[in-house]
C-alpha cells in the first residue's frame, strides 16, 4: 500500500479547509471545487509516494511522462471548469495546460 507524501497531505488539508469556508459562506459550487481539488491532491500524493517493495518501480523517464500527462489532463479539465465558474482565471489554467503539454512533448521517447 502506498502512503501519501506530507506535502500533498498538507495541500489536501488546505483545500478541505477552503471547502469548509466556502460551504459556511453558502457558496456550495466553490466548496465542491475545493473538495475535488483535495481529492486530486490525495490521488497525486499517493502516486508520488514511495512504492511498496513488491511492486516494480517504473523507469524515471516513464514516471516523468505519466506525471506530465496527468498534469496536462488535470489542467485542461480545470480550464474547462473555470470557463463556467470564473472565466477570468481560465487563461491562467490554459497556460499551465499548454506548458504541461509542451513538457510532455519534449519528454516523449524518440
Amino acid at each position: 500500500m502506498r502512503t501519501i507524501t506530507s506535502g500533498y497531505a498538507i495541500g489536501a488539508g488546505c483545500f478541505l479547509l477552503l471547502a469548509g469556508f466556502r460551504l459556511t459562506e453558502g457558496r456550495w459550487v466553490w466548496a465542491v471545487v475545493f473538495a475535488l481539488a483535495a481529492a486530486c491532491q490525495v490521488y497525486l500524493g499517493r502516486r508520488a509516494g514511495p512504492a511498496t517493495p513488491a511492486r516494480e518501480t517504473p523507469a524515471p523517464a516513464e514516471r516523468e511522462l505519466r506525471t506530465w500527462r496527468t498534469l496536462a489532463v488535470s489542467s485542461c479539465a480545470l480550464t474547462a471548469g473555470l470557463l463556467f465558474l470564473q472565466p477570468v482565471l481560465s487563461p491562467i489554467a490554459a497556460g499551465a495546460g499548454v506548458y504541461c503539454l509542451w513538457r510532455l512533448g519534449r519528454r516523449r521517447p524518440a
